[in-house]
């Protein structure tokens, strides 16, 4: 039997991100199954797994996407060697024979600014669109793998894609985010460590890229809620990013002893364990994987309804969904509302109810699987 061997295209590795968790569980079952896989990046933070065999391509130019024209041009001659049974990208690139959907439709955003006619002039939107059509356009043969419905609707609009060229997938959370039978002592021993009384509240933000996700808007509703109540309250924020503007925010606002900032962390179930509700207020989000993550812990979630996984909060009853055009002010006020002990508890039970009854687990196996399917369909083709 031969050896069947897969190409992997990611930007950039870092352990963090929800797409580096993503790749990761789906290339760790591949190897489990037999594949050889080669990883091309242009950067990995973080410790190689063992069985991935990672080209970090040493890439040249002074913008973002002179850089990514670089990473393209080297591994080009690579990825048509015909050496691989399958070619699988994570970000938008040429020659992929499988595209993990993660990132949203880049020609459905820069439309919707101002100054498009101008803007679609620039080298750098160019760029980016091209590689995109490469990947959705009429003259491509790629399967693209969905994890937003939103967004999967936006990819056909512009590019008139068929359908049998997408494949919708159910969610991915990791079963190790699951609240546990001892989450009560995980819980408390969280809380102990930080000091945070059982009567005070955690309100919770997760991920990196702060003005997407909106953390301004969590610290100005931090600092609008009554006296009482925000005196009781205390904003945790996990995930790497520069956090003096919003400290510098903070302070403005008078509550920057009530925000702690922990930098990127492995210990997040911790986290969702030991607080009351998770904020996620983003300006915009594919999926929000960290809004799943929550409900399958049993934390109620505040979430705008712009992210892809919001929908899921409605279902599960887990929640409130923040409505479009954003309102601070609103916001405010939703935040308040959550923060009733009898809402925290009813929304908590409902998560739970649904993570136990719902398929939000099976996404890695299901993308290994189309996998098999496709390299045994080239097989007998060839």
């Amino acid at each position: 039997m031969k050896e069947r061997k897969l190409a992997v295209c990611l930007y950039k590795y870092f352990p963090f991100g929800g797409l580096a968790r993503d790749f990761l569980r789906i290339m760790t079952i591949c190897h489990e199954r037999g594949y050889k896989i080669d990883v091309f990046v242009m950067e990995w933070q973080g410790e190689i797994p063992a069985g991935f065999n990672v080209h970090i391509m040493p890439t040249s130019g002074w913008t973002n996407h002179g850089k990514v024209a670089s990473y393209i041009k080297q591994i080009t001659p690579k990825l048509n060697s015909g050496d691989y049974d399958l070619v699988i990208g994570f970000n938008k690139i040429p020659h992929l024979d499988l595209y993990y959907a993660a990132d949203p439709c880049y020609l459905d955003r820069v439309k919707s600014q101002s100054g498009y006619l101008f803007k679609q002039l620039s080298g750098r939107v160019r760029f980016y669109t091209a590689g995109e059509r490469a990947v959705f356009g009429a003259e491509s043969s790629t399967i693209s793998l969905m994890i937003s419905d939103v967004q999967c609707e936006l990819f056909k609009q512009h590019y008139a894609i068929p359908e049998s060229r997408l494949i919708m997938l159910p969610p991915g959370i990791d079963e190790g985010r699951r609240r546990p039978d001892n989450w009560q002592s995980i819980r408390q021993e969280f809380r102990q460590e930080f000091s945070v009384p059982d009567e005070h509240f955690i309100l919770l933000m997760v991920g990196t890229g702060f003005k997407t996700k909106g953390l301004d808007r969590a610290i100005i509703a931090l600092a609008d809620l009554p006296q009482t109540i925000r005196k009781q309250c205390h904003l945790f924020v996990v995930g790497d990013g520069d956090t003096e503007p919003y400290q510098r925010l903070a302070k403005q606002y008078g509550v920057a002893e009530q925000v702690c900032f922990f930098g990127g962390r492995t210990d997040v179930p911790r986290f969702l364990l030991g607080a009351d509700v998770l904020l996620h207020p983003a300006r915009k989000d594919n999926t929000g994987t960290v809004i799943l993550e929550a409900i399958v812990a049993g934390l109620p979630v505040l979430v705008t309804d712009v992210c892809g996984y919001a929908k899921y909060v409605t279902q599960a009853q887990a929640g409130l969904v923040v409505s479009s055009p954003f309102n601070q002010a609103d916001f405010a006020g939703q935040l308040m509302q959550v923060l009733q002990q009898d809402s925290l508890l009813k929304w908590s039970k409902n998560a739970l109810d649904y993570a136990a009854s719902e398929d939000l687990y099976s996404m890695p196996e299901k993308v290994a699987d189309i996998i098999d399917q496709m390299v045994e369909s080239k097989d007998k083709h060839d």
